[in-house]
């Protein structure tokens, strides 16, 4: 350890003596080592880090499944009810559900306009469950959530009640007003407390307020709609594997009276994090490939510093022949020059440790498809950051150190001494510093090719074919909540909406569509062929739907292959009519006419006929066209189950002028609900932002990469020239002498 120590401390001089190549060295090395530990701090954030709350260790979430179908699902309330109150294992179980309510005008001086929110529907023991006790006032008690509707309450976020209301305490007891119904503020959260979601919310209500702030009928009491995220804190000293195995039994008693698909539920318990196993495995792969790119050029950057380092150590030949004639073994210089590169990794590390905390905090801001909000996630350094940056670093010091340090140690102290080693050494180390050199090049041209094999696809993806118009298509989005519409209100609102923008001028058609495609949601259900029930033990085929009105198709336009579409004849009458897309038929009913076959959603429900197929269209993924897809006709019987529908409205001429006047008519029909519309296209950008971040991140590497080894070349053909210099020097030096 003392020798050790001494060559710190001489190593430590060496570096101050060179501040030039040492700062030259240390940013390179801290370029390699700060990419690799910001990409590293997200991936930690996202899924190594537990939830940011008291004694995360024994926090769990709980995900719905059936066996033998992937994914991880949300519960009904009745299970979630079921899940709280017939374990042993949990010593709470809370539920949370998200959405979007509109704040009124008030706020203090910092703002007085409406304002949408991010909400949080939360069960009443959820802060308890965190650990967290509010900054000002109470959390929620156990009797404002059993009642629907009856206790408008709310919690607001710190950051939000700073911004919007200044941070004033006198707001405890206040009412603010959200989706036109008054609220009571009773508390604040704390300052850091993001909650269990991913996307901290701006207020916190009670889940009895769930037709208010998520709008349609209430569900809680239908034990086949999941809408809840549930969390759970295990008990002292039970394991999750314990849990794991009481779930599993617990899930094999929600259906029993059930169809045979509901009676093989299934209950997930994984530790508790932002986000859900699916989510998980999908993110892995897209960080593994972001690891490979930034250690790609971290290898670049080690080539880099060793090739400066060993025409450092030719220079030092004289100084390494001394110390080998005084005694030094070889593996005491290989040591010493180690060292002074692990001193170049260690500073690096610390320079590169601010440069990922910088980098992390710009890729969150930034990595987020467009519109949506910032994750929620804490990219702040923790063990396991900084044990993979010390981990990075000590890699980076070997492996730019090792290689020069075997090569500069290899020599003749007789012929150092006398100073005729550098135009040797330097000519004797050229085929190391041209391995070096040439892998340095290769990877930037292969980082450079991947960019722009990815900036080649991302042209390609900017006009894809999703099989239905979205150059023409507008789509305004109303939010009826607000204005607490029942079901009759609603489908007269709706109604007198489709003829006010039928009217318009510049409108070609019109239809309702209760989600959008390429949209952000989407819905699913079952489908029981007639004459084909699967047999007992047999899962039910599961497929997207849409409901749509009269004029959908029309409007998108797709053109039928077969058949019609539903009419408002069909609608008045009450038949029940649908349209199913060809890879549905082709499905169900291989080989035959599908037009005229029935099928129903669930064992013993009413039986729907085909009246109409579609072609295959992207309605759910950009990146597939052919799945299983349903259209179910909008009635006055199933209109008021959805909280709103998207108008679809056809242009006949400028897509942007009617963008920006169809709000205009949405008040006409009622100046109280809130209206926005966005030309159709625009549902694409969001697929296309995967593409076009991979591309960005992609091309910064391959010229970073090609950066670093255009610098490294340099300063090796730079010194090249010195060392040519030096043997002419010498050389001439010895003809005088003769």
């Amino acid at each position: 350890m003392g020798t050790l120590w001494q060559d710190i401390r001489f190593g430590t001089r060496v570096l101050l003596k060179r501040p030039g190549f040492t700062a030259m060295a240390v940013l390179t090395l801290a370029l390699g080592i700060g990419l690799n530990t910001s990409i590293f701090s997200l991936f930690d954030a996202a899924i190594l880090r537990p939830l940011p709350v008291q004694d995360p260790s024994r926090v769990v979430n709980l995900y719905a499944g059936v066996i033998g179908e992937p994914g991880a699902g949300v519960f009904s309330y009745p299970e979630f009810a079921d899940c709280r109150e017939q374990n042993s294992v949990f010593s709470r179980v809370t539920a949370r559900a998200g959405g979007h309510v509109l704040l009124g005008g008030e706020g203090g001086s910092q703002s007085s306009r409406p304002e949408w929110l991010e909400a949080n529907l939360v069960s009443a023991n959820y802060f308890d469950l965190l650990g967290a006790t509010p900054a000002a006032g109470r959390t929620f008690l156990s009797e404002e959530d059993q009642t629907p509707g009856a206790h408008p309450v709310a919690i607001l976020n710190y950051g939000f009640w700073r911004r919007r209301f200044g941070g004033d305490n006198a707001m405890i007891g206040k009412t603010i007003t959200l989706n036109s119904l008054p609220y009571t503020v009773i508390g604040i959260a704390p300052r850091d407390f993001v909650g269990s979601d991913k996307e901290v919310p701006d207020v916190w209500v009670p889940l009895m307020m769930a037709s208010n702030v998520q709008g349609g009928r209430a569900r809680f009491s239908n034990r086949e709609a999941g809408w809840l995220f549930v969390t759970a804190r295990l008990k002292p000293h039970v394991p999750l594997t314990q849990a794991q195995s009481e779930m599993t039994v617990l899930a094999s008693r929600f259906h029993v009276n059930d169809d045979e698909r509901l009676r093989r539920a299934t209950i997930q318990v994984v530790p508790g994090g932002f986000f859900d196993p699916r989510e998980q495995s999908d993110l892995v792969p897209f960080a593994v490939l972001a690891m490979a790119a930034v250690g790609l050029v971290m290898l670049i950057a080690c080539a880099n510093v060793a090739n400066l380092q060993l025409a450092r150590g030719v220079a030092r030949q004289e100084e390494l022949g001394i110390r080998t004639s005084l005694g030094a073994s070889r593996g005491r210089l290989v040591r010493q020059l180690v060292v002074e590169s692990l001193l170049l990794a260690g500073t690096a590390g610390v320079v590169g440790l601010f440069l990922a905390w910088w980098a992390s905090d710009i890729l969150l801001q930034t990595a987020h498809p467009p519109g949506a909000p910032v994750l929620s996630l804490q990219v702040s350094p923790d063990w396991r950051v900084g044990l993979f940056l010390f981990g990075v670093s000590l890699f980076t010091g070997i492996v730019s150190g090792l290689l020069p340090a075997l090569r500069v140690s290899r020599q003749d102290p007789l012929i150092a001494v006398r100073g005729d080693g550098s135009a040797t050494s330097y000519r004797k180390g050229s085929r190391l510093r041209g391995v070096l050199v040439t892998g340095q090049v290769a990877t930037s041209l292969f980082l450079l090719i991947a960019a722009g094999l990815l900036v080649r696809a991302l042209g390609k993806a900017q006009n894809p074919n999703p099989g239905f118009d979205t150059a023409h298509v507008a789509a305004m989005s109303v939010d009826l909540r607000v204005r607490s519409y029942d079901a009759v209100r609603k489908t007269a609102f709706y109604r007198g909406l489709l003829d006010r923008v039928r009217s318009a001028p510049g409108v070609r058609s019109v239809a309702l569509s209760s989600t959008v495609p390429l949209g952000t949601s989407f819905a699913q259900t079952n489908l029981i062929a007639e004459g084909k029930e699967p047999a007992p033990g047999q899962p039910v085929p599961v497929l997207n739907f849409n409901v749509v009105s009269p004029g959908f198709f029309d409007t998108l336009g797709i053109r039928l292959l077969r058949g019609r579409e539903s009419t408002p004849q069909d609608i008045g009458s009450g038949a029940r009519v649908a349209v199913i897309s060809e890879s549905l038929a082709k499905q169900f009913w291989p080989g035959e006419q599908a037009l005229g076959k029935r099928f129903r959603m669930r064992r013993k429900s009413p039986l729907y006929e085909v009246t109409g197929v579609a072609p295959d269209v992207r309605n759910v993924y950009l990146w597939s066209s052919d799945l299983p897809y349903l259209y179910l006709p909008a009635t006055t019987e199933n209109i008021g189950e959805y909280s709103d529908f998207t108008i679809l409205v056809r242009s006949a001429g400028d897509i942007k002028t009617l963008v920006a006047g169809l709000p205009a008519l949405a008040h006409e029909q009622d100046p109280a609900v809130p209206a926005e519309a966005t030309p159709l296209s625009a549902n694409l950008a969001k697929w296309i932002w995967p593409s076009q971040i991979g591309a960005a991140l992609s091309a910064a590497l391959g010229l970073l990469a090609l950066l670093l080894a255009s610098v490294g070349i340099t300063s090796i053909t730079a010194f090249g020239r010195h060392a040519a210099n030096a043997r002419d020097r010498h050389s001439h030096g010895a003809g005088c002498a003769t």
